[in-house]
């Protein structure tokens, strides 16, 4: 079957970015789509009988087998079945329209030739689902629902669903290994270890890449690191995607995250559920649920707020306001953008490319006059003053003291 792969004209905010550059697992899109349409024939028009999809389309080669196979020679538009995986990831989707059958990616389809009404394919991504207690200050309920999908499908409009490409990809390779390769493996493992304890079974399932520089008291438990890979002492890399000569500082800690070539975590920060691109800088102490441009720098003053207790946190595109379905969620920062120290960021923001943010000068301290006294001084602006004096306390006479019985 051909397929051809419609021009979307989409540049991803802040990175202005076609999607077909965008990174998931440090490679581009555009090689995410070659590799799935590996058995089928790409085409530069729409000549009908093909597969038409929007170069905007993440997704692997059972999406499209399962299409084909039921569209059976006639129009066809695929639906994605209601799962866990749709109820969290079909938000900020243009092209996607909710049906009674599920999600209609109305972008996704078979063009026969025919004049028939296109019939709607049921999908199924295929995920194991499960549940994660919520953090304490989660009152509204008693357990996240997440899964594991064999068969993502997903359209990136917006720097937040390469942020959720990034975190559901890494689970395509372990849904789809055989049950027995994976117990072989984790036995195997547990025999390198010595040991059935988790975390050093973990270790042992690492993929470290030639030519690193990991110190003996780092912890690396279930993550692949690229070649010359520079990891500090106590440093902790969990269930992350390092690419070729990254630097992790001492005392870092990065969980579940992608870091991009030749980027660094700065001593002490800690980065969860982000993704860094090629040479960014991350040296804020806690970052979450953010996605850094290339050679971006971030401070460690700085702060990325993540959580928003009122609601959804909405995002900006094409002009309009889009829920992200989520109350947990940081910030996007551009290509070669610069953030000083001193000031938070809301939720959901994205920092456009090149700019660099400071602290307003004001309220930077510069002038420290001498002679100001032991006392505590007052930090006012960019200077010191002392306080104002304070008012000498009420005195209240004693009452007379009545006479004693004669």
């Amino acid at each position: 079957m051909n397929v051809y792969i419609e021009p979307s004209g989409r540049l991803i905010a802040p990175f202005n970015d076609p999607p077909s550059d965008a990174l998931i697992l440090n490679r581009p899109l555009s090689a995410w789509r070659a590799e799935a349409l590996a058995a089928f024939t790409v085409i530069d028009a729409p000549r009908p009988p093909c597969v038409i999809i929007s170069d905007t389309l993440f997704f692997t080669a059972g999406v499209i087998e399962a299409l084909v196979k039921g569209a059976e020679g006639k129009n066809a538009v695929l639906v994605l079945g209601p799962s866990r995986y749709a109820s969290n990831f079909m938000y900020i989707q243009p092209n996607v329209t909710p049906v009674d059958a599920g999600h209609r990616f109305d972008g996704v389809r078979v063009v026969s030739g025919g004049d028939e009404a296109p019939r709607e394919v049921l999908f199924d991504v295929e995920e194991a689902p499960f549940d994660l207690p919520p953090p304490s200050h989660d009152l509204d309920a008693d357990h996240i629902e997440l899964s594991m999908v064999r068969h993502p499908v997903l359209e990136l409009h917006h720097w937040v669903h390469i942020l959720w490409a990034n975190q559901f990809a890494g689970g395509i390779e372990l849904r789809n290994t055989p049950t027995w390769k994976f117990v072989l493996k984790g036995l195997w493992a547990a025999l390198r270890a010595l040991s059935v304890n988790k975390w050093k079974v973990l270790g042992k399932l690492n993929v470290i890449g030639k030519g690193c520089d990991i110190h003996p008291t780092a912890v690396i438990e279930g993550s692949t690191l690229g070649d010359n890979v520079t990891v500090g002492a106590f440093a902790r890399v969990l269930f992350s995607t390092i690419d070729d000569g990254a630097n992790i500082m001492p005392g870092a800690q990065i969980d579940v995250s992608v870091v991009g070539a030749r980027a660094t975590i700065s001593e002490h920060s800690v980065l969860r559920f982000s993704v860094l691109y090629p040479e960014a800088i991350a040296s804020q102490y806690l970052m979450q649920q953010c996605l850094l441009g290339r050679r971006a720098v971030t401070t460690s003053g700085a702060y990325s707020i993540d959580l928003n207790f009122d609601g959804h946190i909405r995002v900006p595109m094409d002009g309009k306001l889009w829920s992200t379905g989520n109350t947990f969620l940081g910030s996007a920062f551009g290509h070669r953008c610069r953030i000083g120290t001193g000031f938070y960021l809301a939720s959901g923001r994205m920092v456009p490319n090149d700019y660099f943010l400071i602290r307003d000068p004001d309220m930077v301290l510069s002038k420290l006059p001498e002679g100001l006294g032991p006392g505590p001084i007052i930090v006012d602006g960019r200077g010191l003053r002392m306080p104002a004096p304070r008012p000498a306390p009420l005195t209240v006479p004693d009452a007379p003291t009545p006479d004693a019985p004669g």
